[in-house]
């Protein structure tokens, strides 16, 4: 019977690690944003080799970086990336500085992957709107079946070349509208992302090939109906608001919200619940935009 594998410990190391990750991608010759990882403030020196506008983000999670900064910042000129690096790098010790890939909210792509030694099956989708904007969590999305032959030959030649044959994995993309380009953003691995969903709701369930390839049974039936949008509702209404725009999505589609459903109304309960709790007690309110938003759900 085969089971569920994990890669080495050193290969998920280097690809929870941003830096590693894009040295990684780049010896293979995949499309990565020139990156820099600042390690002292020395380092700084090297901003003026990157064009502006930057992304800036840590290498890896820690309490140190999440608990005084955001997830990631766009940022326009080489002068405040170098202020913001300084404070990041006085309180964490390193930091990631990106040429920012220039693109709307929605052109965020992602391949969700089930990698396995016999075949892979993968399911390729398009965000909608992330929250926070641009930098954040899938807030909706939909399938993408447009751009799959050529992000799922990507993503899949990208894993097999570090050595990565067996599990879950993906790999997130971003168009940068100058010239039409996907290039990598970061990957997932060992773990199902949080929109998996929307591969189940369209036909392509990747956690029933997993749980069927582990318990050595036949794959279920594998069709693609790209006619469904994944949304959490929540984030994606702020996100919209946010954004100054409304929830849009591709017309002819059915909607399915990932907490709201009136056949199982508790996950909507629960969340509504702790964001109330997170709110009364000063939690999740590490910035201004974070704290608006939740006044509008609280609101609503």
């Amino acid at each position: 019977m085969f089971g569920f594998q994990l890669p080495p410990h050193e290969l998920l190391v280097d690809l929870a690690l941003k830096e590693r990750f894009f040295r990684l991608a780049r010896r293979g010759g995949f499309p990565v944003p020139n990156t820099l990882l600042l390690s002292n403030h020395d380092d700084l020196n090297n901003l003026h080799d990157l064009r502006p506008p930057l992304c800036v983000k840590p290498n890896g999670r820690s309490q140190a970086y999440d608990g005084s900064f955001d997830k990631a910042y766009r940022i326009d000129s080489e002068a405040d990336a170098r202020a913001l690096c300084e404070r990041v790098l006085d309180k964490v010790g390193e930091v990631i500085v990106q040429e920012w890939i220039e693109g709307s909210n929605d052109s965020i792509y992602f391949c969700l992957c089930y990698m396995s030694p016999r075949t892979s099956v993968a399911f390729t989708g398009r965000k909608g709107r992330s929250w926070p904007p641009q930098i954040g969590l899938t807030a909706s999305c939909w399938a993408a079946p447009e751009v799959a032959e050529q992000l799922e030959d990507l993503t899949i030649r990208f894993l097999r070349s570090i050595g990565l044959t067996n599990g879950f994995a993906s790999m997130e993309y971003k168009r940068d509208q100058r010239d039409g380009r996907f290039r990598f953003v970061e990957p997932t691995v060992g773990r199902t992302d949080g929109q998996v969903e929307i591969s189940a709701l369209c036909g392509i369930n990747l956690c029933h090939v997993g749980y069927c390839d582990a318990a050595g049974q036949p794959w279920p039936p594998l069709k693609l109906d790209p006619t469904h949008v994944w949304r959490d509702e929540f984030r994606d209404f702020i996100s919209a608001r946010m954004l100054g725009t409304s929830c849009f999505y591709p017309p002819h589609h059915r909607i399915h919200n990932a907490y709201w459903r009136w056949d199982d109304p508790g996950p909507a309960l629960l969340k509504s619940a702790r964001g109330i709790l997170r709110r009364v007690t000063g939690q999740g309110t590490k910035t201004k935009a974070i704290s608006v938003c939740q006044e509008t759900i609280h609101r609503a």
